[in-house]
């Protein structure tokens, strides 16, 4: 279904995983794709995997999410966009005894405030517009912790309240903005995980598998589509929360 044509999307990490995974989703119904990350190679190869899905003109934006200049450069190369995808993230692995300062500072900027600033920056122009959809990448160890990970879960827990108060904001100019919560996916991020305990959320995940990003990517098609979906965590974890 090309559901998606004429609108344009911003969709950060959008040169591997997750993010890339949504944006090849989008595009394939008809979006076009502005993908933002920091580093130009994988963005050029993301640019021309999104080539084989349509002949949109898909753009890329080099920066770090966590600087607000990133997104004064992002406003001013798309000043009107339709969906927005938070899906840049910073993983954590160590005890919090064990991780430096500057990692836990790091992994709440990009993965709470980016999503703040990028929220904001464009937050003006769908509200004059009467339209747009936020669509944040948050975790479910947002919902459960998890011991290794805990600057990460409570990055991840953040932008729970942020989408609660968000959606109560701007939902009177019909704009939305929710979360997902994957579990464990296949993906770079979940590589670096030591295999026993990759092997115990395997035991505490009912369905006995890890995602793939293409079903998360469809999460994240159906909040872009479905109207009446605002102030949500959507889980899509193959059921590790009920554990």
């Amino acid at each position: 279904m090309l559901d998606l044509v004429g609108r344009s999307c911003l969709i950060t990490g959008g040169s591997k995983g997750i993010g890339l995974a949504i944006a090849t989703r989008f595009a394939r119904a008809g979006a076009t794709c502005t993908l933002v990350a920091r580093h130009e190679r994988p963005l050029r190869d993301a640019i021309s995997i999104l080539a084989k899905h349509g002949q949109q003109d898909h753009r890329f934006l080099v920066g770090d999410v966590g600087n607000k200049e990133l997104w004064e450069q992002a406003v001013k190369m798309n000043p009107r966009i339709d969906i927005l995808v938070n899906s840049a993230g910073r993983s954590q692995t160590s005890l919090l005894l064990r991780t430096p300062i500057e990692e836990i500072d790091d992994v709440i900027r990009v993965n709470l405030l980016g999503a703040i600033y990028g929220t904001k920056f464009y937050l003006k122009e769908m509200t004059r517009a009467r339209r747009g959809c936020i669509i944040n990448v948050s975790s479910v160890l947002a919902t459960t912790g998890g011991g290794g990970s805990s600057a990460y879960a409570a990055s991840k827990s953040g932008l729970h309240g942020f989408v609660k108060s968000m959606a109560k904001e701007a939902s009177r100019f019909n704009v939305r903005i929710n979360n997902i919560l994957p579990g464990y996916i296949e993906t770079e991020m979940t590589a670096v995980i030591r295999s026993s305990a990759k092997a115990e959320a395997l035991l505490k995940t009912p369905l006995g598998r890890l995602g793939t990003s293409a079903e998360i990517a469809d999460a994240a098609y159906y909040l872009a589509t479905n109207e009446y979906v605002t102030g949500t965590d959507l889980i899509v974890d193959g059921g590790y929360a009920t554990r």
